[in-house]
């Protein structure tokens, strides 16, 4: 029996849409309403919604708009925006969505089937589309030039969670008499918070009330002829001028760090137009515990799934995607067993609990691991066991990381920052991303900063394979972990060691190697047997802080918005860095974040307080 929880029962699903297709149109059988009007679906969303915020003009004199949608549906808005990219090489969109019940890859298909001049796009979507699980999922289309950022679940609770700013707003969900909650004035009033001055919205829909409520919103509306049979439609302008204008971003990014964390800031940079330069004490990318030959991407899963369980699944759901991309997947999905017992205490509660089937499957039966049946645990499908090497080269693809180059000293003025090396090289930057894993304290205090990191050391044991584990094909957590096989040797992992420091010298070693085959025992047995002799090991550092939350954002204080930091991912890196480095670029480059709010607030290095500066009266 699971013990006692509020949480017993708690249903983590998203509803399943309803669709039914009548003369290849999809209609939501739930709400009595066509997804788009009819056989005319395309050219109604450029009358209304392209048209509506007079987009081809402004995607001819800009290079970057927040577009904003309530209701992603059969994504047909987003596939008309894909189209007009084509026209347009320089511009680069962020594309935001709320989405209750995402549709099937099968029910996507039959919608876009009806619009054979997208068909190119709307297969890149559907290829892209994320996991339907709720919460936010980011995608990447267009070579990378469309940001799409998908938020699965009830627009009244995620619009209040999010902080940005749209320039364009679609406003796309069913008709007010049939879905009225997305029309509700609160939803109203967040869509004008959520708008820059200036910014502009289209909806199909003339409704009294809804233009009343957006005009309290802060918008004046206009009404205007409508498609096909619909007499009328709206567009609105949020009252306060025109946009103001927005500091210039960085041109030049320094990231000090050239594992996961380094890399996944850079990526995200590159993609928006940024070429970063990336700096690293070591001889080559992933010098330090990035440069594991293996290393697991699997949630950290709370029975409340509060907003840091959240925050894991919507990291496993772009990293596993992305390493699939990257070709750097060995492993498809995770076993956790109930071992050791504190697991076993939350998987009994999660087994009570409604997840989606692809991020936990917790069911009463056992699992087969390696020829041991009937194993008690949960299974992580979407999460994977990676090649890091391959994952590294495909987020630094195109860029060249600058080796052996290890920081003193970090300065700022008016002008900018300067990172100097021990050996006297200096190189200027407009901001700077101190990603420095297990060195980041140090790094720290080369500009006066502190934060309370802790290090450990992990000793990763390279085992064999035999007859009996070489078929092993995911990755298995019992408190350590183990991955599939790679050039015949499994990796098992790993000690948590902190100072005084474990030591090189072969009674370490192989102290390191009876700890990682102890906790294998405890959910596995003695598959490789107890003989050290064959093991090979690496070991490496960690960096974490108190609450266990990884840190991404600017350090402020004298250096203003030039000095970032990105680190304490702990023994999650290749699960949180990808999701998160992505955003801190965004973010360095005055693009919108949106992550829900609590989240992104939640690692942010103010929740340390005075505490990242060491000097006092800044």
């Amino acid at each position: 029996m699971p013990p006692a929880s509020p949480h017993c029962g708690a249903i983590y699903k998203l509803p399943m849409a309803t669709v039914s297709f009548r003369d290849g149109i999809p209609h939501a059988d739930d709400f009595a309403d066509g997804y788009y009007g009819g056989a005319e679906g395309l050219a109604e969303v450029r009358h209304v919604f392209l048209d509506g915020n007079d987009l081809g003009a402004r995607f001819a004199a800009g290079d970057h708009l927040t577009i904003a949608e309530t209701g992603f549906g059969t994504g047909l808005n987003c596939l008309a925006i894909m189209a007009l990219l084509e026209r347009h090489p320089d511009m680069q969109i962020d594309y935001v969505s709320v989405e209750r019940s995402p549709l099937t890859d099968d029910q996507m298909q039959a919608a876009h089937a009806a619009f054979p001049e997208l068909s190119h796009p709307a297969a890149a979507l559907r290829r892209a589309l994320p996991p339907r699980w709720p919460g936010y999922h980011l995608v990447t289309l267009c070579d990378g030039r469309l940001t799409l950022h998908l938020h699965y679940g009830e627009i009244g609770v995620l619009l209040p969670q999010l902080d940005f700013q749209a320039d364009a707003w679609f406003l796309d969900g069913f008709a007010p008499s049939r879905n009225p909650d997305m029309w509700a004035p609160d939803i109203l009033d967040h869509v004008g918070r959520l708008t820059h001055p200036g910014g502009t919205l289209a909806s199909f829909t003339a409704a009294g009330h809804v233009r009343r409520g957006l005009a309290a919103a802060g918008f004046t509306i206009t009404r205007r002829p409508g498609f096909g049979r619909k007499r009328e439609m709206i567009t609105g302008i949020r009252s306060g001028g025109a946009v103001a204008d927005l500091p210039h971003p960085p041109r030049k990014v320094a990231i000090i760090g050239g594992g996961i964390a380094g890399a996944s800031v850079a990526a995200g940079l590159r993609r928006r137009g940024c070429r970063p330069v990336i700096l690293d004490a070591g001889g080559a990318a992933g010098s330090g515990a990035s440069g594991n030959r293996m290393a697991l991407q699997s949630p950290k899963l709370t029975v409340d799934h509060n907003p840091m369980s959240q925050l894991s699944a919507s990291c496993l759901s772009w990293a596993s995607r992305l390493a699939d991309l990257a070709n750097a997947t060995v492993g498809e999905g995770v076993v956790a067993f109930d071992s050791p017992a504190r697991m076993a205490s939350r998987h009994g509660i999660f087994r009570t609990q409604r997840w989606p089937a692809d991020l936990l499957t917790a069911g009463t039966g056992g699992y087969e691991v390696a020829g041991v049946s009937d194993v008690a645990a949960i299974h992580y499908r979407m999460a994977r066991a990676v090649r890091p090497d391959l994952l590294l080269a495909h987020l630094f693809a195109g860029l060249d990381p600058v080796y052996d180059f290890a920081v003193e000293r970090i300065t700022a003025d008016t002008e900018g920052a300067a990172l100097h090396a021990r050996d006297g090289r200096q190189v200027n930057a407009d901001a700077i991303v101190i990603a420095g894993g297990a060195d980041i304290s140090g790094l720290l205090s080369a500009c006066d900063r502190a934060l309370p990191f802790e290090i450990t050391h992990g000793l990763v044991s390279q085992v064999p394979t035999n007859d009996a584990m070489a078929g092993l094909d995911r990755g298995v957590s019992f408190g350590g972990y183990l991955t599939p096989a790679l050039e015949g040797r499994h990796d098992l992992g790993a000690t948590f060691w902190r100072d005084p420091v474990m030591g090189d010298d072969a009674a370490s070693i192989a102290s390191g190697h009876d700890h990682n085959l102890g906790l294998l025992a405890g959910a596995l047995g003695t598959p490789f047997g107890n003989d050290v002799s064959a093991f090979g090991a690496r070991v490496s550092r960690r960096a974490s802080l108190p609450d266990r939350r990884p840190v991404a954002g600017s350090l402020g204080g004298r250096f203003g918005d030039r000095l970032f930091i990105f680190g304490g991912l702990g023994a999650r890196g290749f699960t949180l860095a990808p999701l998160l480095g992505d955003s801190l670029a965004a973010a360095i480059l005055g693009r919108p974040v949106v992550l829900p709010a609590p989240q992104w607030h939640a690692i942010g290095p103010a929740r340390y307080g005075r505490d990242c500066d060491n000097r006092t009266g800044d």
